[in-house]
């Protein structure tokens, strides 16, 4: 990473000496290597500026990441995304703060995402998991993602919103195009036809009856109040989006990597299939080590943060790849360790009042995922000659996970 103090565009209030490339959408060394990159954020400033993605700050230690996500009266979400979308929609309640922020919040932490609410959560991902397995564990062979981690996550949203699964293939495109695809026009297009389906769907679901088993999210909706009033269809129709847009891609992408590691690290697996009370611990290691995240806040008023002048609509980075690899917090980061002592003390969901709601499903989801798949996969290992290519934005993924494992006999 070269120093970009000479660049063009650079705000008069940012210091040469913090002017730095970094491109966290485009680097090419991001396809190949994720990691190399984020853990080499150790090495810099506390806070830098990149000039690319239209200019923002980058914070590198873990502490000051998550005092950016805490610091709600010096960090807005009213744009969460970098470079900024101008007139992108506001999604309920992502981009909300305080105090609108908690009406919206409310109904997500105690109607939707609850352990309460989420009673048979457990239960149902096991059985999508052991159908999903169905299809393919005697094959011998896979491509993950499109196995197994996408259709998961989606299968499951179909069920809270009292969806027909038969609905699928359909979310998983509009999922690949919003999140995967190259061109801004397939991205706003995949945005575009799942804004459409679920605009006609509150249309009827508004006026039919209420779920009878199950669609305990579309019920949520349904029902939900803020100042004593019923949702609005248009808000009714943002926390929707939000479910979709925020929770499934990111489950999907978390799933990928941790298999990826597990397929190339037999004794971390065996470990994870011989004993399977490790599971809590090694699922918070794991959600440690891979980081996926990177958010973005936006300055809400000129201000010095740690010695760093801001001003006001700045964009700042908030990336849990690089907070969950800062050697100062996590000694040797890139190793994965299962009995690392602050193993739990990560960010992998985010701080503050806008800590991922979703993040007990996700550990239920990922949890179940070890108990069941692993098993049944016997010496789960990448496919012979298999390169294996990254994707970085909103969401670090790898585009796709060849595997293959020793069949059982026909």
């Amino acid at each position: 990473m070269s120093n970009a103090a000479s660049g063009v565009g650079i705000p008069a209030h940012v210091p040469p000496d913090l002017v730095m490339d970094f491109d966290f959408r485009n680097d090419p060394r991001l396809r190949a290597d994720p990691w190399s990159v984020f853990n080499a954020m150790n090495d810099k400033p506390d806070i830098f500026f990149s000039p690319a993605l239209g200019g923002y700050w980058v914070v590198t230690r873990a502490e000051l990441v998550a005092e950016v996500m805490r610091r709600y009266d010096l960090f807005s979400v009213r744009n969460i995304g970098i470079p900024v979308v101008q007139g992108a929609p506001v999604v309920i309640p992502n981009n909300l703060d305080p105090p609108v922020h908690a009406k919206y919040r409310r109904i997500l932490s105690q109607q939707m995402f609850s352990p309460q609410a989420l009673g048979s959560v457990e239960q149902d991902s096991r059985q999508l998991t052991r159908t999903l397995l169905e299809r393919f564990e005697r094959s011998g062979a896979c491509e993950f993602v499109e196995a197994y981690a996408r259709p998961l996550p989606v299968l499951s949203f179909l069920q809270m919103m009292d969806l027909p699964s038969e609905r699928l293939p359909e979310f998983m495109s509009w999922i690949r195009g919003i999140f995967h695809s190259a061109a801004t026009e397939e991205r706003a297009a995949g945005f575009q036809h799942a804004h459409q389906f679920l605009s006609h769907w509150l249309d009827e679901r508004m006026t039919g009856p209420l779920p009878v088993v199950g669609g305990h999210m579309l019920a949520a909706l349904l029902t939900a109040q803020v100042d004593g009033r019923r949702l609005t269809k248009d808000e009714m129709l943002s926390i929707a989006l939000m479910l979709l847009v925020g929770g499934l891609d990111t489950v999907t992408s978390q799933m990928t990597h941790i298999v990826r590691f597990l397929a190339e690290s037999p004794p971390h697996r065996q470990r994870v299939i011989d004993d399977p009370a490790c599971i809590p611990d090694a699922l918070e290691e794991l959600l440690r080590r891979f980081g996926i995240s990177n958010i973005a806040r936006t300055v809400a008023r000129d201000c010095t943060f740690h010695g760093v002048a801001l001003k006001e609509d700045d964009s700042i980075l908030c990336s849990t790849p690089i907070a969950n690899l800062d050697a100062r917090v996590f000694p040797a980061p890139l190793t994965v360790d299962f009995d690392r002592p602050n193993r739990k003390d990560h960010w992998a969901f985010g701080a503050g009042i806008h800590l991922c709601p979703g993040a007990y499903l996700a550990r239920v989801q990922i949890r179940v995922m070890l108990e069941e798949v692993l098993p049944r996969l016997p010496h789960v290992r990448l496919a012979p000659r298999a390169t294996i290519e990254y994707v970085s934005g909103g969401t670090l993924a790898i585009k796709a996970l060849p595997l293959v494992w020793d069949a059982p006999a026909v």
